[in-house]
């Protein structure tokens, strides 16, 4: 079967041109199944005592590779679609992808639906590419449905507007965090593989179209856990500003914009140039950096003159910087940094504004306002500076954490002391 797809481009002299393309549609695609009854054995990938075969939709292939290459994940349709669309949006993650493909022990089958003349599906009016895309990953989950009777046939999809769809279509559907809480039982770990953010937005635990004591039963209790842990957190930093704001506000002379330069010896304490202020600007304790690295560029809000700070002549540390004991004292003080404790409040060490001064005997940094210095905070980060070769550090788990069972954050703890520690989930 022939199609054609005409649509009109403009080139790069601005000429208007016609583009017409010939799409050949075919029925002689196999679905890569032994339950398939026309697919020739040469090219059965799929494994007949396979417990499901899943159709994943972009999102999955591009954001849950973690998830996808562990062992536990096998059988696995992953679309012409799908691939196409990784290919074009990242191209290490198609690369990823594409080996999971060539793996036989993983099992994942490459099916051309975009080729095959009962998959294919034409863009509707006013239809955008990612609904178009969406509803015919769909179709193939329905296709297969029909085609292997004898096998469950699961789509993994964050969108939860998809899985209704599906549902509304006969197709079971699964959020990727409720199939990993349905497989918790035989592989505890997979919930611990899926992505933070895709965990925040699973809310519902079970699927759709599909029974509700379908991994609803674990489901429920995980949110329920998760939900009252966040309200035990409390709130550290400051939100940062939106961007039109910060424009804004350096426009009319309230901010300032400049790059943050951590000191080398005090993590806690940097700096700021500022043309219109006519000196740096100090920007002393992580509350007031605000989540911003060495090398960012920030915009600063003033502080008012009687909260102006004097530079830190003491490293920070738990026994005024003397040797290892004040380092690890940082480590443990920092350790606690988003109350991750249960009931505990979230806390920062830093050094006490006007600690140098106190030291000299001065008292606090408002009774000296010769040596203080310009100060400010940080309300919004431009452009973040990361590194292109990475982080060098090492991981510190957390106490008790060979006792805690599920998912356990460690502490990275980089080697230059400029960067902050890092809690990773």
């Amino acid at each position: 079967m022939l199609k054609q797809k005409a649509f009109v481009k403009k080139t790069k002299k601005g000429n208007v041109t016609k583009v017409v393309r010939e799409h050949y549609l075919r029925d002689d695609i196999w679905s890569g199944s032994p339950l398939d009854p026309e697919c020739p054995p040469e090219s059965h990938k799929l494994s007949p005592a396979a417990a499901a075969y899943l159709v994943i939709d972009t999102n999955v292939a591009l954001h849950q590779l973690d998830f996808l290459e562990h062992a536990a994940v096998t059988d696995v349709i992953v679309t012409k679609t799908v691939l196409e669309e990784v290919e074009h949006r990242n191209r290490s993650c198609f690369q990823r992808l594409r080996a999971l493909t060539q793996s036989d022990a993983k099992r994942f089958f490459v099916f051309s639906n975009e080729h095959h003349s009962a998959t294919y599906v034409e863009a509707r009016p006013g239809e955008s590419p990612n609904d178009r895309n969406d509803r015919a990953i769909r179709g193939v989950a329905k296709w297969y449905k029909e085609r292997v009777p004898g096998v469950r046939v699961l789509l993994l999809t964050n969108d939860a507007a998809s899985r209704a769809l599906a549902a509304s279509e006969g197709v079971e559907a699964l959020h990727l965090a409720a199939y990993a809480r349905e497989r918790r039982g035989e592989v505890p770990e997979l919930m611990d593989l899926v992505a933070r953010a895709e965990m925040e937005e699973d809310g519902e635990p079970g699927a759709s179209g599909a029974p509700a004591d379908a991994g609803g039963g674990g489901g429920g209790g995980g949110g329920a856990r998760g939900g009252s842990r966040a309200s035990k957190r409390k709130k550290v930093y400051e939100a940062h500003r939106p961007f039109a704001e910060l424009q804004a506000g350096i426009a009319a002379g309230r901010l300032h914009q400049g790059a943050l330069r951590v000191s080398r010896f005090n993590p806690f304490e940097g700096w700021v140039s500022s043309q219109s202020v006519g000196d740096d600007i100090l920007i002393s304790g992580r509350i007031d950096m605000n989540r911003a690295l060495d090398g960012d560029i920030v915009a600063v809000e003033l502080l008012p003159e009687d909260q102006w700070r004097a530079p830190s002549k003491v490293l920070p540390g738990g026994g005024g910087g003397k040797g290892s004991s004040g380092g690890g004292g940082e480590a443990a003080d920092e350790g606690s940094e988003e109350g991750e404790g249960d009931g505990g409040e979230a806390g920062i060490f830093q050094v006490a504004p006007g600690e140098a001064l106190a030291e000299e005997g001065g008292g606090a940094a408002g009774k000296a306002p010769a040596a203080a210095r310009p100060t400010g905070r940080v309300v919004g980060v431009i452009k973040r500076n990361w590194r292109q070769r990475g982080y060098c550090g090492a991981l510190k788990p957390e106490e008790g954490l060979e006792a805690r069972a599920g998912a356990a954050a460690v502490l990275f703890v980089p080697v230059e002391r400029r960067f902050p520690m890092i809690r990773c989930v």
